[in-house]
């Protein structure tokens, strides 16, 4: 394999990881805000007490977020599978990569022989 067919590949390795791990995490840190929001507005409740809670600019701030997220994403089920999916696709994309790199590392350096036929 010469230089720029290496270079190739490693760029194309690096553009799966990009796309899917962006892909990913476009659904990660929302879901994670949100369920930061829930636990802020839960604590709020416990420190404040109710009435005082739901009056206050945080509380309120916290809920347009979660009306956002709900209003603007699929099901959680939905959310989650393509999470899941994105998921396993790195998992098996690292495991190729490993499994690709352990090939080229054991065969570095070597030519390829001949099939001998026996007839000499």
């Amino acid at each position: 394999m010469n230089t720029n067919t290496k270079r190739m590949v490693l760029a194309a390795i690096a553009a799966f990881y990009v796309v899917v791990g962006g892909l990913w995490s476009t659904h990660y840190f929302p879901l994670k805000k949100f369920e930061a929001q829930v636990e802020r507005q839960s604590e709020l409740i416990k420190e404040m007490g109710f009435d005082a809670a739901y009056e206050s600019k945080e509380y309120n701030d916290a809920e347009a977020y979660q009306h956002h997220y709900v209003a603007t994403t699929p099901s959680l089920d939905v959310t989650l599978g393509k999470m899941a999916f994105y998921k396993n696709l790195l998992f098996w994309g690292t495991i190729a990569l490993a499994a690709g790199g352990g090939v080229l590392f054991l065969t570095r350096g070597r030519k390829s022989q001949p099939a001998q036929t026996g007839a000499q």
